[in-house]
Parts: C-alpha cells; sequence; structure tokens
C-alpha cells in the first residue's frame, strides 16, 4: 500500500469520524436545550450555559461535516446548467469549482488559524456565562476549511483524472 492510499484512507476515516461527533453533538444540543426549557418552565431552574454550548455546537457542526458531505457529494448543487452540458464541459466545470474551492477554503484556513493562535496567545476569553478560552471556540473555523480545503483538492485531482478517460472514451 502506498503512502497516498494510506493517507487518503486515513483521511476519510478522519473526516467520518469528525461527521459522526458533528452528529453526536447535535443530539447532545438537541436534547440539552428540551431539558432546559421543561426544566426552565416547569420548575423555574433552567441549567446555566446550555444556550451558550448550543451556540458552541452550532459553529462546531457544519465546520466538522463540511468535509464529509463534499465527499459524498452530498451537498447542495444547482444542476440545470450542468445538466445541459457534456461530460468533458462538466468534469471542466466541476474541476474548475474545485480547484476555487480548494484556494478560497485555504485562504479562510490560513485567516482562521492566525485568529485562534492569536487568541490563544492573548487568552482572550468568551463573554459568555462561562469564561472558556475564545481559541476553544473559533478553532473549529480553521480546522474544518483544512479538511474542506483536502477534500476540494481530492476533488480537483478527481475531476482533472477523469478528464483523461472521458477524452479516451470520445
Amino acid at each position: 500500500m502506498t503512502f497516498f492510499v494510506w493517507a487518503g484512507r486515513f483521511f476519510d476515516k478522519l473526516i467520518e469520524g469528525f461527521a459522526w461527533l458533528a452528529g453526536i453533538l447535535m443530539m447532545l444540543s438537541l436534547v440539552g436545550v428540551c431539558v432546559d426549557v421543561v426544566l426552565r418552565y416547569l420548575f423555574n431552574r433552567p441549567i446555566a450555559g446550555v444556550l451558550q454550548f448550543s451556540e458552541y455546537i452550532l459553529l462546531y457542526m457544519p465546520f466538522l461535516a463540511a468535509a464529509y458531505v463534499l465527499r459524498e457529494d452530498s451537498h447542495i448543487k444547482i444542476d440545470i446548467v450542468l445538466n445541459r452540458l457534456n461530460r468533458k464541459s462538466q468534469s471542466l466545470l466541476n474541476l474548475g469549482t474545485s480547484i476555487l474551492g480548494f484556494f478560497v477554503l485555504s485562504v479562510l484556513c490560513w485567516y482562521g488559524i492566525r485568529i485562534t493562535v492569536d487568541y490563544y496567545l492573548r487568552k482572550v476569553p468568551t463573554l459568555e456565562y462561562y469564561k472558556i478560552p475564545e481559541f476553544l471556540v473559533v478553532m473549529a473555523i480553521p480546522l474544518g476549511c483544512l479538511l474542506f480545503a483536502v477534500q476540494f483538492g481530492r476533488k480537483a485531482l478527481q475531476h482533472f483524472r477523469s478528464l483523461g478517460t472521458i477524452e479516451e472514451k470520445e
């Protein structure tokens, strides 16, 4: 097994694990908010910090699951134009959008890392009920963008390889 095959399998397991983590966080948030609502209105005893952690979970979920969703092609696509193109044009358009996505997410990852490190070095706390370091909240952004960018790079490579097979068939 070559390094690239091993790395690809490892990456697939990693993004699957993060997708599962996003799902578990969503379930925890759902249960936490429901319990908080019941305790607040029936017993006048809300759970402290449930809203704060639900907000953080809402930030983490899309960044943890985005690379997996892209890998599975489960994202929203406006394919009204794409379906009218031949296979080669579709692959070229998909290649272009994958390369664009890779570069945009790489830039977001770079700035996300800079902000996360800045918050860590300055020890910036959150302004909410629980004073936790802000870098723990925002670190999901560069992590998710990195995984998303790598997946876009993999998609670009797939579309580039598919161009060669399309030309051979036609």
